[in-house]
């Protein structure tokens, strides 16, 4: 029993087997429902009889906040089984300098039991134009890519945010 969803251009790659699950890329669907209703039944019904170990390996270069709720839902019902003693781990991984996908992983983190681990890679937009941008709603400061920025702007949260300085 496995699900594969391929990309799209506001879709992550999810790949769902037994003893897996891979969420890999942008988390913004137009309707999360639809989105995660496959994913939520592979889920349920995975959990009637889960691996002995269950690897959970989250990669979100962009998630918007109807999707982190339904990713906190998600993971709090595989903390539920965790709890009951099978054996799980999230591997949370995020580029070298993006604040905003660290701070997404630390929240999710807190919401459940399950080991985190913590990876950090390379930014692939480390060469290219950087951002320092101000969240207006936290008040935190964080230099993004422009490729991010323009994920913000494209999802209209630019309100949101004051461009401090472009390097």
């Amino acid at each position: 029993m496995s699900l594969t969803i391929e990309p799209k251009l506001d879709t992550p790659y999810v790949h769902l087997e037994k003893g897996l699950i891979e969420i890999t890329g942008r988390l913004l669907p137009e309707n999360v429902l639809i989105f995660f209703n496959p994913i939520d039944n592979w889920i349920l019904k995975y959990l009637e009889n889960p691996a002995p170990h269950t690897h959970i390996n989250l990669s979100l270069s962009y998630i918007n906040s109807c999707s982190t709720k339904h990713l906190n839902d998600l993971l709090k019902t595989l903390d539920n089984k965790y709890q009951e003693g099978y054996d799980m781990k999230i591997t949370y991984i995020y580029e070298e300098g993006d604040e905003s996908a660290l701070e997404v992983g630390n929240d999710l983190e807190s919401l459940v039991d399950i080991p985190f681990e913590f990876k950090v890679t390379e930014s692939k937009f480390q060469s290219q134009n950087r951002l320092k941008v101000k969240n207006l709603i936290t008040g935190k400061v964080g230099e993004i890519s422009q490729k991010y920025w323009d994920a913000i702007k494209r999802n209209g949260h630019e309100k949101d945010f004051e461009l401090i300085e472009q390097n």
